[in-house]
């Protein structure tokens, strides 16, 4: 706890988890069936552990599973993720920053592919317009745990043909892009992209180069992707159904945290200072997910015996 001490009790002991899960190991999982829509992920080394996560807890909660494509900053390679990677069952794409880039050119948006080079923001938009182009694309940010399977979202094809997103209470966008290009973006409910769908534009091309241009004054600011993405959800898109994630924050200073289970949720966004939870709700699924297979293994076993006394 003493590396932990300039923080608050609450953070203290959710951050205790982290090094418990760096160190926790991952065996080879058992394949399951597959989506038709690619599951698109951004990361740097520094959140390998968060990522690792979020798709174990995709891997445990849902019946089939997606192709997943995770993009690199270029702080990894796709050998060193292999290494950190190789439980899941089955192949997973890894897409270089460059190759984004050289996508987001060859696609008649070169002001993209400079926030992709300057950016993880703009990394992050450039990944979900070039791919979109190509199949459904349902973009998750790293810090998202998944409790329950979403088997909706791939129900009906007409679902991902406009952008959406998450709605959120409270989320900060960049005022001066907002009122040129989309006002209504500053009136709630607000726009949150940890979660996005599409399959085609996100917006008219032109709009989105005027918007990126704005984005090239400030890169570093997140705060300009997020006003990107939700102007396209105002225009032209919809929001998500509420139940799919939740993002509040008023348990994130009490050791007791809100239950997905119980209301309901499939998944949360843990946004920056809710890593601690993140990390804390983490460690408590690979704990259930350990009581869960011993007590099947303990049925099976009992099984065996009732049946080995019968046939005796």
């Amino acid at each position: 706890m003493r590396s932990f001490s300039g923080m608050n009790v609450f953070v203290r002991v959710g951050e205790t988890a982290q090094p418990r899960l760096s160190r926790w190991r991952l065996l080879p999982q058992q394949a399951k069936p597959v989506s038709s829509f690619r599951y698109l992920a951004v990361s740097d080394r520094r959140h390998w552990v968060m990522l690792r996560e979020s798709l174990f807890s995709m891997y445990r909660s849902w019946d089939c599973l997606p192709q997943i494509a995770v993009v690199s900053d270029g702080s990894w390679t796709a050998n060193e993720f292999d290494e950190v990677f190789a439980w899941w069952p089955a192949p997973v794409s890894v897409v270089t920053r460059q190759e984004i880039c050289e996508a987001a050119s060859s696609a008649g948006f070169p002001e993209l592919a400079d926030y992709a080079r300057e950016s993880p923001y703009g990394l992050k938009l450039a990944a979900i317009v070039t791919q979109a182009r190509k199949q459904p694309v349902l973009f998750v940010d790293a810090d998202i745990l998944w409790f329950r399977d979403p088997v909706s979202l791939s129900d009906d094809s007409t679902l991902w043909e406009k952008p959406r997103a998450l709605r959120e209470n409270n989320c900060h966008q960049r005022r001066e892009i907002a009122m040129r290009h989309c006002p209504q973006v500053l009136e709630p409910p607000f726009v949150n992209s940890g979660i996005v769908t599409l399959h085609g534009e996100l917006m008219a091309p032109e709009l989105l180069r005027s918007m990126v241009r704005d984005a090239l004054r400030d890169p570093q600011d997140s705060s300009c992707e997020q006003t990107i993405i939700a102007t396209a959800v105002k225009l032209g898109g919809e929001f998500l159904p509420e139940q799919l994630s939740l993002v509040e924050f008023d348990d994130v200073s009490r050791f007791r945290s809100r239950d997905m289970w119980d209301e309901g949720y499939y998944s949360r966004h843990y946004v920056n200072w809710m890593r601690h939870l993140l990390y804390r709700d983490a460690l408590k699924l690979r704990l259930h997910r350990r009581r869960l297979d011993a007590r099947l293994s303990s049925e099976a076993g009992s099984l065996t015996s009732i049946q080995t006394t019968q046939r005796n």
